[in-house]
């Protein structure tokens, strides 16, 4: 895993705090799988571009105002970026403990998997 990696995923978070569709998909593969938040009436895992525009259209429907900020971004085994932080709603509630597993080929998210505190196990 390299330095550019850890730097697509901190591209990818900084994309999605501005809520700019167009760059997230920048970091991430045209196949992509992405399981994103569980949060009320976004709980499925999205595949591809297509589905990736469908969650981001049904955060937009439905309020999701959320922040992510990242206290750290770094490489492990094989081709994953594990990236930690917090959660903040747009409400004042939170922060909550974040962790999202990245999986990168060619420069690019091929499969990403995010967690809230209590709910996450590194295997």
């Amino acid at each position: 895993m390299s330095h550019a990696d850890e730097v697509t995923v901190r591209r990818w978070f900084d994309a999605f705090n501005s809520r700019d569709l167009e760059a997230m998909l920048a970091c991430m593969d045209a196949h992509v799988d992405f399981q994103p938040l569980r949060l009320r009436g976004v709980d499925a895992v999205y595949h591809c571009h297509v589905g990736v525009r469908d969650w981001f259209a049904d955060l937009v429907r439905m309020g999701h105002r959320h922040r992510i900020d990242l206290a750290e971004v770094s490489a492990a085994a094989g081709n994953k970026v594990i990236a930690t932080g917090t959660l903040s709603a747009a409400d004042g509630d939170g922060p909550t403990s974040f962790c999202a597993v990245e999986y990168l080929e060619d420069g690019l998210i091929v499969l990403a998997r995010h967690y809230l505190r209590g709910s996450f196990q590194l295997r």
